[in-house]
C-alpha cells in the first residue's frame, strides 16, 4: 500500500451516496437475492432435519437454529454479510442500520423420500434491515423449486 492509496476499511463508497433510506428495500432485495442463489447445503439441512426455517443475524456472526451454525454455511453467511456492508457504506450519515435479518423459510415435503428426490418446493427468503428511527425495510426473494444439495 503505498501513501495515497487509503486501507481497504478507510476507503470511500464503491458507488455515489443513496438518494433516501427507500433504498435501503433495494439492498434487503439484493442481499435476499444473493442467499436465494446458493442455499442449496441449507435446503438440504432444512430437508434433511425437518426443519423449516433458518434466521442469520447478518450484523453478527449468529445463525439460528444451532443445525444450521456450521462452517459452510457460515461461508455464505459472511459473503451476504460483507456484500451488505459494502451496501451500507452508500447511506448518507446520519442514517444508519442498526439490525439486518435474513430469513429463509423453506416447503418441506410432505413426507421424506429416499436421497434421490432432493427437489423442494418454494423457499422464501427474506431480509429486513431496520435503520436508526426503527423504520424496517424489507426485501424478499421466493424460488418456487429448490434443489437440496448435500
Amino acid at each position: 500500500m503505498t501513501e495515497s492509496q487509503p486501507a481497504a476499511a478507510e476507503r470511500e463508497p464503491t458507488g455515489p451516496f443513496f438518494k433516501s433510506r427507500r433504498e435501503l428495500t433495494g439492498v434487503a432485495r439484493s442481499i435476499a437475492h444473493k442467499f436465494a442463489f446458493s442455499l442449496e447445503h441449507y435446503a438440504w439441512l432444512a430437508r434433511h432435519r425437518g426443519i423449516p426455517a433458518v434466521t442469520m443475524d447478518l450484523l453478527q456472526p449468529q445463525i439460528t437454529p444451532a443445525p444450521f451454525d456450521i462452517e459452510r454455511n457460515r461461508i455464505l453467511a459472511n459473503l451476504c454479510r460483507q456484500n451488505l456492508n459494502e451496501l451500507l457504506k452508500r447511506l448518507r450519515p446520519p442514517a444508519q442500520v442498526r439490525s439486518a435479518l435474513l430469513t429463509a423459510e423453506f416447503t418441506l415435503p410432505d413426507r421424506l423420500t429416499d436421497d434421490s428426490e432432493d427437489a423442494m418446493g418454494r423457499t422464501t427468503v427474506t431480509v429486513v434491515l431496520t435503520d436508526e428511527q426503527g423504520k424496517e425495510w424489507a426485501g424478499t426473494h421466493v424460488l418456487e423449486r429448490t434443489l437440496a444439495c448435500e
